[in-house]
């Protein structure tokens, strides 16, 4: 291992609880701040080293941090750094030293992409979970750790990076080289099937798609595919899209749901659901018309291994791609998905508000940081006018589980799903006619609202709300206690209609 390994951070560890970002001591720090500061503190590290190309080391376009689709909205950090189709980024690849400072802006910002970076002679580039950069070099390099420090961040000097390559887990099977060997076994099984499906990880995480439906269609696709690729050949794509449906609506394994369009163009793959499967919708997810093709592919190979797998090797032969399978906070949070079921009770701190939307929740686990969201009409049966009356920030909350979203990373919760209805019971002991109390709760243009039981409220329509048998009462105001009678119940849409109570006749 390096013999020196300095941690650097943008928060004081001593006085600070490091949470999903981490809590920073750079004045008026935003994400942008705090990542030009790392970046600058790299920098002076990689300058003093002598650094001015740097090596890319098991990459990722996306997955370390979230799997989100919401990461990709800007090129996942890699737009401006590499050219639209990515060439140049992958593992082994050589880069100046300004990329490389690029890629570290990207991984300090969560924009997705990930990557260890080094030199040959020692020195590296390492970024962690907690806006933590582990920067290791065969010297001290103190007056580099004084300039880190001097730009607001939090410099010590450690044993080792937690992903020095050293500590790296792999498959305990590696895939073969994707050798001569290999591409003889491809010709035989294109002629044989008619055509395949191939994947090219070209990073990990992220995947391109070939349907090989002659083998004249293997020399070209061979020719395009990205340094130390992993390869694997599957069933190809069916025109059956029924079938797919049928298959996904009963899988009991993550998969990936790729489908082709009519012009040859395939779609990026994306981890398919129960409701993909549906029909019963105005767009349906996968869709059957002429040209169109789908397929499932598993997620992992272990669920279902492919026809064929290789690792595409240097230009000598050798295969040098050794990708790491150490579960990463993003793994760890799509475990944590699959983990939960539709109906499940779940706990956690309500994180952040998004005004009259909902509130998102850090569920209770070391990866659950703003995985839930509580929508406003699942906070409550009763009305209520802020939500800070019912889920402030801060409160620990009991949920039940209403849907898991795979490609948002998101869990939809509700309150009321754990407590009764009150319609339920209104509704089973009230009919048309009945006259009781109720409270007025607030006024509208077309009316009053009138709390009868705790989560059921009524409406007295306008005129009816201002108008009274006897004129010298004056109309009913908030906070009113009132007697009204049921005019209708209308069980379906959860309406009910009210009218002032009669006044009982004089003696």
């Amino acid at each position: 291992m390096t013999p020196f390994v300095h941690r650097v951070t943008p928060y004081d560890p001593a006085a600070h609880v490091a949470g999903p970002y981490g809590g920073t001591s750079i004045p008026y720090a935003s994400r942008e701040q705090v990542a030009a500061a790392c970046v600058g503190a790299a920098t002076g590290f990689a300058l003093a080293a002598g650094a001015d190309r740097l090596l890319i080391d098991n990459p990722m376009s996306e997955g370390f941090f979230s799997h989100s689709d919401r990461r990709g909205w800007q090129g996942h950090g890699l737009t401006g750094l590499f050219p639209p189709d990515l060439s140049g980024y992958h593992d082994g690849a050589r880069v100046p030293l300004a990329t490389g400072l690029g890629l570290l802006r990207a991984m300090v910002l969560r924009e997705g992409a990930w990557c260890r970076l080094h030199t040959e002679d020692g020195f590296f580039l390492h970024v962690g979970r907690h806006d933590d950069i582990h920067i290791g070099g065969s010297h001290p390099q103190e007056e580099a750790a004084a300039r880190a420090r001097r730009l607001g961040l939090t410099v010590v000097q450690v044993d080792h990076s937690p992903y020095d390559p050293a500590l790296d887990e792999s498959d305990a099977q590696p895939a073969p080289p994707a050798d001569a060997t290999f591409w003889t076994r491809l010709y035989a099984l294109v002629a044989e099937r008619g055509g395949v499906l191939l994947e090219e990880q070209h990073v990990a995480n992220a995947r391109r798609w070939h349907r090989l439906t002659e083998t004249s269609h293997i020399t070209a696709v061979r020719t395009r595919l990205a340094p130390r690729a992993h390869v694997a050949v599957w069933p190809d794509l069916t025109e059956d899209i029924d079938a797919v449906r049928t298959t996904l609506r009963n899988t009991e394994h993550l998969v990936l749901l790729v489908q082709q369009e009519p012009d040859g163009s395939i779609r990026p793959a994306r981890i398919a659901e129960p409701w993909m499967g549906r029909t019963d919708t105005t767009y349906p997810t996968i869709i059957d018309a002429p040209g169109r093709r789908a397929g499932l592919v598993p997620l992992r190979s272990a669920d279902h291994p492919p026809l064929l797998a290789g690792v595409l090797p240097d230009a000598d032969g050798v295969v040098r791609a050794r990708r790491r399978t150490n579960p990463t906070p993003g793994d760890e949070r799509r475990a944590l998905l699959a983990s939960l079921r539709v109906g499940d009770v779940v706990t956690g701190v309500v994180a952040s508000g998004l005004d009259d939307v909902g509130v998102h929740v850090d569920l209770d686990h070391p990866e659950g940081w703003a995985l839930g969201f509580l929508r406003v009409p699942e906070m409550s049966w009763e009305y209520f006018e802020s939500v800070d009356e019912v889920v402030p920030i801060g409160r620990e909350i009991r949920a039940q589980v209403l849907h898991v979203d795979f490609a948002s990373e998101r869990v939809s919760l509700s309150l009321k799903a754990l407590r009764p209805d009150p319609w339920q019971a209104f509704t089973e002991t009230h009919r048309d006619g009945d006259t009781l109390p109720g409270t007025v709760t607030r006024s509208a243009p077309f009316g009053l609202f009138v709390r009868l039981a705790p989560g059921v409220e009524g409406l007295i329509h306008t005129p009816a709300a201002t108008a009274a048998p006897d004129p010298d009462p004056p109309a009913p105001r908030i906070g009113d206690e009132i007697t009204v009678a049921l005019v209708d119940i209308d069980r379906e849409r959860r309406r009910i209609s009210l009218a002032p109570a009669p006044t009982p006749a004089a003696d």
